[in-house]
């Protein structure tokens, strides 16, 4: 058995590392979204005691409160997985493929913004009083 190389060891720790934030979080989203809505984890709930506090004060967590959660979690997700697992950074040799990915993440936006944007109106006009069929005739 060859022993790991300094290198191949250093990605594996990378991978590694990333690994775990991903999966930490992602299970604090599940947590967030289970436990914020006053469900219950079983036996890790002892464990998992970091979302309660605001389950004491309030009972349940309102829902815009748990989706700007996930949202950020989201977003930290999405960091750990370019940093970790497609080494990209903010230093001057990574600036293009850095701009690459936020110049796809802006027409994405652009896309999905317009669609939603373009269904918006549409549904608009399709809902203007008349019954269905009286507007064509």
């Amino acid at each position: 058995m060859k022993p790991i190389s300094g290198e191949s060891y250093s990605d594996l720790a990378t991978y590694l590392t990333g690994f775990v934030f991903a999966l930490l979080l992602t299970l604090l989203a599940f947590g967030l979204v289970i436990v914020g809505r006053g469900g219950s984890l079983g036996s890790i709930d002892k464990v998992l005691d970091i979302f309660r506090y605001v389950e004491v004060i309030t009972g349940k967590m309102p829902c815009h409160l748990i989706i700007v959660g996930v949202i950020v979690l989201a977003i930290l997700q999405i960091s750990v997985h370019l940093r970790y697992f497609l080494h990209l950074s903010f230093g001057s040799p990574q600036n293009w493929n850095l701009l690459a990915i936020l110049f796809a993440l802006f027409i994405i936006i652009i896309m999905v913004g317009g669609t939603l944007w373009i269904m918006n109106d549409l549904n608009g006009h399709m809902l203007l009083g008349s019954p269905v069929g009286t507007a064509y005739k």
